[in-house]
Order: C-alpha cells, then sequence, then structure tokens
C-alpha cells in the first residue's frame, strides 16, 4: 500500500485495530499479565517485533520520510582471487537518526462470521518503490487463531447437540 492508501486503510479498520496495553509496550512476560498478553511479547521478542498504536499509525500514514544513504564497498585480493562486494543502506529520519517505526500492530477480529474476536499480531513494514516508500501489512501465524476459533466452534456444537463429536480425515 502506499502512504496514503494505508491511511485510509488505517481509518476504515480502525475498528479492529487495538493498541497495546502497557504489560505489551513493557515487554515483559509476568503472571500478572492476561495470557494473551504474554503470548503477544513471546511473539514480540521471537521477531524482534514493536507494537504500533493506532495513532502513530496514522500520524505515519499522514506524515512519513524515509532518507536513505548508501554505501558500496568493493575489495579484492589479487593473490588470491578473491573478492567481496557490499551493499548498505540506511534509513534515517528527518533529523538523521535511525528510523524505528512499529513493526507490527494488533488486529482483534472474529475468525468466523458473528465469532468472538481474535488477537492477532499483524507485521507493517515498509520498502523503498522509486521515489515512494510502500506499506505491507501480514498476518502473522494465523493459522493459531483459526485452529483455536474451529476448536471452540466444535465445542460449542458437540455442546449444543449433545452429540458426540467426530473428526475424521478425507478418503483417499
Amino acid at each position: 500500500l502506499s502512504k496514503d492508501e494505508l491511511g485510509e486503510f488505517i481509518e476504515v479498520q480502525a475498528k479492529d485495530i487495538m493498541d497495546p496495553t502497557p504489560a505489551i509496550l513493557k515487554g515483559m512476560e509476568s503472571d500478572k499479565n492476561e495470557p494473551w498478553e504474554n503470548r503477544l511479547i513471546r511473539t514480540a521478542q521471537q521477531i524482534e517485533g514493536r507494537y504500533g498504536q493506532l495513532t502513530q499509525l496514522l500520524a505515519m500514514s499522514r506524515k512519513f520520510q524515509v532518507f536513505e544513504t548508501s554505501h558500496l564497498k568493493v575489495s579484492s585480493n589479487r593473490d588470491t582471487g578473491e573478492s567481496e562486494i557490499q551493499f548498505m543502506n540506511e534509513h534515517k529520519d528527518a533529523e538523521g537518526a535511525p528510523l524505528r517505526i512499529p513493526n507490527l500492530i494488533i488486529i482483534a477480529i472474529p475468525v468466523f462470521l458473528n465469532g468472538d474476536l481474535y488477537r492477532m499480531p499483524v507485521r507493517l513494514r515498509y520498502r523503498k518503490a522509486g521515489s515512494e516508500v510502500k506499506f505491507i501489512l501480514t498476518p502473522y501465524n494465523p493459522e493459531r487463531a483459526f485452529d483455536a476459533a474451529f476448536d471452540e466452534a466444535v465445542m460449542t456444537a458437540t455442546d449444543a447437540t449433545e452429540l458426540p463429536m467426530f473428526k475424521g480425515t478425507p478418503e483417499s
């Protein structure tokens, strides 16, 4: 998505975006946290994530600038024929500091129509595309939410019908 498309998308989907709790922002697992908070904290630790808040995302979509510097290093050893080429790109903000934007957001959406809300992390990435910046939003491990929602639906059906539950595999 372009910067403007990201802004429009966030505004339309704001109801599904959940601000991280203080425990999640602190990034420390604890017995005092809710289990879902600890799960989201572990996810962020595993993928070096930083959760963003809705206001941050909206501000980013309105005013986001990346200043890129590129360096090329070429070295060779004539004795052995070895050579090394390194490309280095640095992204900085307007003040010249390294750019640190949130790379995770939390959404709370139903997996099945009219079902319970499931909290899921979504990766937020950006790439330079010519003179523009493009944003990519990718749900992180959505299978976990689907499996939990499916198991819950099966249990609801089992309880409501008072019939045994059978799980099988397709015939070949």
